[in-house]
C-alpha cells in the first residue's frame, strides 16, 4: 500500500511539474475548491486546527494567483481580479475569526466562477500564451 501511495505522489508530482501554466492555475484554482470546503466541514464539526491549517492554505493559493499576475500584460483585467482575490482573502480571514462558514461559501462560488471561465479558454489561445 504505502509503496502504491508513493508512485501516485511521485506521478502527481511529474505532472504537476511538466504542466503548462494555464493547468497549473487551474489545479490551483481546484485545491482552493477542496480546501474550502474542508474549511467548511470543519467549521460543522467544530475541527478549529483542521480549519485553521486548511485556510492558511486556501490564503497562500490566492496568494499564489496574485502573484501570477501578468499587471502589465493584463491591464485593467488582472488590476480586477487582483482586487478581487484580496477581497477573497479577506473573506477567509473573516470566517478564521468568526468561526463563520458563511463567507467561505461566498468565496467558494466566486472561485468556482473564476475557474469555470479560466477552463472555458479555448486550446489555441492557451498555447497562444504558452510560448
Amino acid at each position: 500500500m504505502r509503496r502504491s501511495l508513493q508512485q501516485y505522489k511521485n506521478s502527481s508530482m511529474n505532472n504537476i511539474e511538466q504542466a503548462d501554466p494555464h493547468t497549473l492555475v487551474s489545479l490551483i484554482m481546484q485545491h482552493i475548491q477542496g480546501n474550502l470546503a474542508g474549511a467548511k466541514g470543519a467549521i460543522e464539526r467544530k475541527e478549529i486546527e483542521n480549519r485553521n491549517t486548511m485556510l492558511t492554505r486556501v490564503i497562500g493559493l490566492i496568494g499564489e494567483l496574485q502573484n501570477s499576475l501578468d499587471m502589465e500584460k493584463g491591464g485593467e483585467i488582472s488590476t480586477n481580479l487582483y482586487d478581487l482575490y484580496a477581497y477573497m482573502i479577506r473573506r477567509v480571514n473573516q470566517a478564521t475569526r468568526h468561526n463563520d462558514a458563511e463567507p467561505l461559501t461566498e468565496v467558494l462560488k466566486l472561485i468556482t466562477e473564476i475557474k469555470s471561465g479560466w477552463d472555458g479558454i479555448p486550446l489555441d489561445i492557451r498555447q497562444q500564451y504558452n510560448r
